[in-house]
């Protein structure tokens, strides 16, 4: 018996790229079946980028969709239309990432399939806010993120982001609104929908940044380099050590440890840049491992900077839910269209 949290759910997933199958991971990985329903030609955009896998798709688009079966349907059609209905009829939650107002020019909105079943949640992935003259418009992650401030939480210039954070909080948030949706569905007998947009997915992670707003001295700040004793040091083999003694404690350790005790008075000095080569210099005169041992006995917190290929591999959800195994396969495009029409009855 499965008995995974979403166990017996049943997902469609209209959704393309990443803010859409990430969600619907999530929700494969609590145990949901997810069934990702694409168009005829090339499917999800990202199956063909390159590069390719062993599997011959682009790996990020396997990651992505692991476990998920896939078929075709072409909402050009009236058969199309009608098959994604009936589907809708007996399934517990429909995902999609079109602009506004395309399902609904091809005869299948949300309100539409909510009234066929009232029981059905509905989510929507947007990329910006609906209130707003960007509601419509184009996007990709960058703009999203530009949008919502976050490329400027730094004097000088905007930075460019390292990850797609917009369309993973996205994902992670639609996700999220999906399992409180279904957890209400059992009390009141009925779905919703959980509008979702990637500006606001992104601006809702600034909440931090915002609560300091116009204040001289910043806790982000802090968080950034601000402090010489939380940041990144340059050490003899080139390898780079997190230094992360953030509280006095953890201060006082380190300067104990490093035979800088002269150093401990110097923690609330408010320009800390002399502080900061000071240091610098002290910790590029032997390896990053050298000192990570040294700090960690002193409990001392600090890490060497790995890279992907250093650092261990890590399951899409930090907690054993069952669902499905990290090394599924992803879906051949339609791969499974006969089998869902014949399992479902749908002729």
């Amino acid at each position: 018996m499965n008995h995974s949290p979403l166990a017996g759910t049943t997902v469609l997933d209209l959704s393309r790229l990443i803010p859409g199958p990430y969600a619907t991971l999530l929700l494969a990985h609590l145990g949901a079946q997810v069934i990702k329903v694409e168009p005829p030609g090339m499917g999800d955009y990202l199956r063909l980028l390159p590069p390719h896998g062993p599997d011959g798709m682009n790996p990020v688009f396997t990651a992505l969709n692991r476990g998920k079966r896939s078929m075709i349907i072409d909402l050009n059609l009236a058969e199309g239309r009608r098959i994604l209905r009936e589907l809708a009829k007996r399934a517990d939650v429909l995902v999609e990432s079109f602009r506004p107002g395309v399902l609904d020019r091809f005869g299948v909105g949300l309100d539409i399939l909510r009234r066929d079943n009232p029981r059905l949640i509905t989510c929507s992935l947007a990329g910006y806010a609906a209130d707003t003259p960007l509601a419509t418009a184009a996007g990709h992650d960058i703009t999203y993120q530009a949008v919502a401030g976050a490329l400027c939480l730094t004097a000088g210039s905007p930075t460019h982001p390292t990850l797609p954070l917009a369309d993973l909080v996205g994902g992670l948030f639609a996700a999220l609104g999906i399992v409180a949706a279904l957890a209400a569905r059992q009390t009141s007998g009925e779905g919703r929908h959980v509008p979702i947009t990637l500006e606001e997915s992104i601006g809702a992670l600034l909440l931090t940044e915002r609560a300091e707003m116009g204040m001289p001295l910043r806790f982000g700040d802090l968080l950034r380099g601000g402090r010489a004793g939380y940041r990144l040091y340059r050490c003899s083999d080139g390898r780079y050590l997190a230094l992360a003694a953030l509280e006095e404690k953890f201060w006082n350790a380190f300067c104990d440890a490093v035979g800088r005790a002269e150093w401990r008075a110097r923690f609330a000095e408010l320009n800390q840049e002399s502080l900061t080569a000071e240091i610098a210099a002290l910790l590029v005169e032997r390896p990053a491992h050298e000192w990570e041992t040294l700090l960690r006995t002193a409990d001392v917190p600090c890490a060497v900077a790995a890279t992907l290929e250093e650092a261990r591999s890590y399951a899409p959800l930090p907690f054993a839910a069952g669902g499905v195994p990290v090394d599924a396969p992803a879906p051949r495009h339609g791969e499974h269209t006969a089998a869902i029409l014949r399992e479902w009855d749908i002729p």
